[in-house]
């Protein structure tokens, strides 16, 4: 994707070698240069692994930046990955080091932190994107602050991460450059089987609820089920699986995996989860401690076969525990090797079937690669002959692992098959959630525009909820009265998820929904079709449809968008830069103009808006005046006087003296 200077979300990260300088001191300089070389080659890796962007080296260190020039809505988690596999790395390069040269105290300390940075080309034959702005200064600080081998994160990159990463905070830290200090979190490992600390209230979905409860009594009654919970992020897939896992308790064994959206090293990712899970172990544990654990269940579950099976599923743990056994796998062709980890994987969820129902959740499978996908379809032969449940999170993302998964359901086990889409929540429902997440917290008007905001997605209205208490604190009275102004920034977890799904638009297709969003929520797609630079617009705007960033409003008496979540068009005006938007408003106004012969009466307003956001304040008084003008004539009175107030405060920034006394007597 080519990069414009743009406003985007990011995390950075710092990482800097410790104990470089010591080895200066034994050995020679290109010895130094190849050692410490090699170490940072090694951090970069581990960035790029999980798709972020190196933006600098720093001697013995490198900065770099996740969300660019392509954001993703797990960002803050690709960091931190990326950030704990630097230290593992690090921690192994530096027992070599101290082998062959007797040097101890080689480590590294890392810094993350989430943000807003401006991004643009920098350099010249070759220009690179480069982030600059505070989210990249606090990293910077955080990583200098940390001890050797630690890695700390800023306040929100740690409440970004709470679900899924073990985090202990370490209090508030004096930061260089910035008045106020910095909560600093020490990021610890991943969370095998990540759990919401506060499970969101569950509302509005009575007949989901009763068609899962009807799956639960058949899984229970030793019939096998396979259970779709489709639709868009956020909208409560997980969160409807979460109470199904609550009621299944007592019953079923329930084995949860989810798919990332980032490849890694996670092969077959959510089924190593869920064989995690059974084993009660975390990512990241000691190799001995999951070796035993392993060995004595599989022995207890499966008797004479367990020693097959061991160094099979060991070697999907990325355990080596018998040599013999090994050296056998590691002479299979790949494609044996797969098929044998398929075939063990099945057979030890079957055994564990036979002795009672057993539910295996695989989430976020619009992610899932193509050995993922192969497993889940071989597992839903297992709902034929055993109590085996199969329940798969998606969104519909079409060409996806998940979508042929999802097709060879309906198509060939639509005898066991439940389908869940969910949609919004309507209004009563979203109120209702509003009422629960934060009991007489707010007036009338305040629920009703954030309700409003969130149209039906209880992530979003939680995201809008939180990002009020974090601004205003805890109501101190009974509720709180705000401007509506209060809600308008865009929450970061909402502002990394939105963005994302920009980004993943061909580059003419974002410049026309950037474009769009200027416009407003509603646009006619020929105003964006003089301001755009496009080459083929239908194109564009096809992509933006399929998407379902956009939807059609009418196509009589002209062609009309508009965007599919009002949050949407708040994520691509984000990314613009002040000048940007500028030139934007300026481009629109001049084609409203060019469109329509001039500026009929019922344009008045929004040329005036859009004048007045261009800074071509003289434009904006005069459309101003003529709005005020008019509703005056047509007996608005309330309105018209907004409106000449307006212009009044526009002609005093103007210091046109005549045009202000011209208003001023026509408001007296």
């Amino acid at each position: 994707m080519q990069v414009e200077d743009e406003l985007r979300p990011v995390t950075a990260l710092f990482a800097d070698v410790v104990g470089s300088t010591a080895l200066g001191e034994r050995l020679a300089p290109d010895e130094v240069q190849a050692l410490v070389g090699e170490c940072v080659t090694r951090l970069s890796r581990a960035v790029e692994e999980f798709g972020g962007s190196v933006q600098s080296y720093l001697g013995d260190g490198i900065c770099a930046a996740f969300g660019l020039p392509v954001a993703h809505e797990d960002d803050p988690e690709r960091a931190a990955r990326a950030a704990l596999r630097i230290t593992a790395v690090v921690g192994e390069y530096a027992r070599d080091v101290e082998a062959a040269w007797g040097i101890a105290g080689f480590d590294v300390r890392v810094g993350l932190n989430t943000g807003q940075a401006a991004v643009g080309l920098v350099g010249g034959g070759d220009p690179q994107a480069l982030a600059l702005g505070d989210a990249m200064n606090v990293a910077a600080r955080l990583q200098a602050a940390a001890a050797p081998g630690a890695i700390l994160v800023g306040p929100t990159t740690a409440r970004l991460l709470g679900h899924r990463f073990s985090l202990e905070a370490v209090g508030e830290l004096q930061v260089k450059g910035r008045e106020e200090p910095v909560a600093a979190s020490r990021l610890l490992g991943v969370r095998s089987a990540a759990r919401p600390t506060v499970e969101t209230p569950l509302v509005g979905r009575a007949p989901e609820l009763a068609r899962l409860g009807q799956v639960l009594a058949d899984l229970e009654a030793g019939r096998g089920r396979v259970v779709l919970l489709t639709g868009d992020a956020g909208i409560g897939k997980t969160r409807l699986m979460r109470e199904l896992a609550t009621r299944a308790a007592d019953s079923v064994v329930w084995l949860e995996g989810a798919c990332a959206s980032y490849g890694g090293d996670r092969l077959l990712g959510p089924f190593v989860d869920a064989l995690r899970a059974w084993l009660g172990v975390e990512e990241g544990e000691a190799d001995v401690a999951v070796r035993l654990r392993l060995r004595a269940r599989l022995g207890a579950l499966l008797g004479d076969a367990a020693p097959d099976a061991l160094a099979v599923l060991g070697r999907l743990l990325g355990l080596r525990l018998d040599p013999d056994a090994d050296r056998r796998l590691d002479l299979l062709p790949a494609d044996a090797l797969a098929a044998s980890l398929r075939a063990t994987y099945l057979h030890w969820l079957e055994a564990l079937a036979a002795r009672g129902p057993v539910a295996l959740v695989l989430e976020d499978v619009h992610w899932a690669d193509a050995a993922t996908r192969e497993l889940a379809e071989e597992a839903l032969a297992l709902t034929d002959r055993a109590p085996v449940l199969l329940l798969a999170t998606a969104r519909v993302v079409p060409g996806s692992e998940g979508a042929a998964l999802r097709l060879r359901v309906l198509s060939d086990f639509a005898h066991r098959a439940v389908e869940l889409p969910l949609g919004p929540l309507d209004d009563d429902a979203a109120e209702e959630l509003v009422r629960r997440l934060l009991p007489g917290a707010l007036d009338d008007a305040m629920r009703r525009e954030v309700v409003s905001r969130a149209e039906g997605n209880p992530l979003f209205l939680e995201e809008l909820l939180r990002a009020l208490v974090e601004g205003y604190g805890a109501p101190r009275d009974r509720s709180w009265t705000m401007t509506i102004s209060a809600a308008s920034l865009l929450p970061p977890a909402l502002e990394g998820l939105l963005v994302a799904r920009i980004d993943r638009l061909p580059e003419g297709a974002r410049r026309v929904v950037q474009a769009a969003a200027v416009v407003g929520r509603s646009f006619p797609v020929r105003v964006v079709e003089r301001v755009v630079e496009t080459s083929d617009l239908q194109a564009d705007l096809a992509q933006l449809l399929r998407a379902e960033v956009v939807r059609e409003v009418r196509r009589f008496p002209e062609l009309e968008c508009a965007f599919g979540h009002g949050l949407l068009q708040q994520a691509a005006l984000s990314t613009l830069t002040p000048e940007r938007r500028r030139e934007l408003h300026g481009r629109i106004a001049a084609a409203y103009e060019e469109l329509h012969g001039g500026a009929p009466d019922d344009l008045l307003e929004v040329l005036a808006y859009h004048w007045g956001r261009s800074q071509d304040l003289a434009k904006a008084l005069e459309y101003l005046e003529r709005a005020g003008e008019r509703a005056a004539a047509l007996d608005a009175g309330e309105r018209a006087e907004e409106l000449f107030r307006r212009a009044l405060r526009v002609a005093e920034r103007l210091d046109d003296r005549v045009a202000a006394a011209r208003l001023g007597a026509r408001l007296a």
